[in-house]
């Protein structure tokens, strides 16, 4: 589980709600459901119109992905087993890695250190595994923008649900029985709108992009590596080039 989103996650909402204790009317107030059907359903909606239906059924694995840690190795630590495969190549030859490639985890390594088991070309290598690289990137920007686009629906939809609202009231201000309901809408749409964007959508799409930016950097680390290796470079060089990135790179 990953402490930092759990923890804004829950912190949020939990201050949230102490407020709503502290002033002491108590949660009834806040709960309007023709609010809820305004924001909440607005949102699915348009969220529904706006995307395809593989790109929604991937809404629940952003989540999970979200609170979960990032499952690539630190930097360091991945620059270092590069260095360790490549000086087992020079010393015993490509094919002495070969069963310990096939258990490693990382799917992108795998794949790159497979393709230097089969003898693949740098000049063939790096265009393979940058079109995998792309590709990557495309699927999570996506499911990025769901989040994001969730998050701006919200509060436009909160935003509609006040001028809705509004109207009401002023159409019934000589029935002031109808007055407290409609401006309960006005009101409470435009809070359900800043919720849901800023303490569900915000706070995913914002992780789910620096666990994002984390893959990539590990990939293009790898990629950087096994060219190098397919190239033959001396260890020094690699050793160089990798901690090079890595300053390049902070964590």
């Amino acid at each position: 589980m990953d402490k930092s989103t759990l923890g804004g996650l829950a912190g949020g909402w939990a201050l949230v709600a102490l407020a709503i204790i502290l002033g002491g009317v108590g949660f009834g107030p806040y709960i309007d459901v023709p609010s809820v059907v305004i924001v909440v359903g607005g949102t699915t909606a348009v969220t529904a119109g706006q995307f395809e239906a593989a790109d929604l059924k991937r809404i629940s694995a952003g989540i999970k992905i979200a609170m979960n840690p990032v499952k690539v190795e630190p930097l360091p630590e991945l620059v270092e087993k590069i260095i360790f495969y490549a000086t087992e190549i020079k010393k015993h030859g490509v094919m002495h890695i070969e069963q310990k490639v096939l258990e490693e985890n990382n799917p992108f390594f795998k794949e790159a250190f497979q393709l230097l088991v089969d003898g693949t070309k740098p000049e063939v290598l790096v265009p393979l595994l940058e079109i995998k690289l792309e590709h990557m990137d495309k699927r999570h920007g996506t499911l990025i923008g769901v989040f994001g686009n969730i998050g701006g629906t919200a509060g436009a939809m909160g935003m509609i649900g006040t001028l809705v609202g509004l109207v009401a009231m002023l159409a019934n201000l000589s029935d002031p029985a109808a007055v407290g309901p409609a401006m309960a809408v006005a009101l409470l749409t435009t809070m359900y709108g800043a919720l849901i964007g800023t303490l569900f959508a915000g706070i995913f799409e914002s992780k789910l992009a620096q666990k994002h930016k984390v893959e990539v950097n590990s990939c293009e680390v790898i990629i950087s590596g096994a060219a190098m290796i397919a190239a033959e470079d001396s260890i020094g060089n690699i050793k160089m080039k990798l901690n090079a990135i890595l300053v390049e790179v902070p964590e």
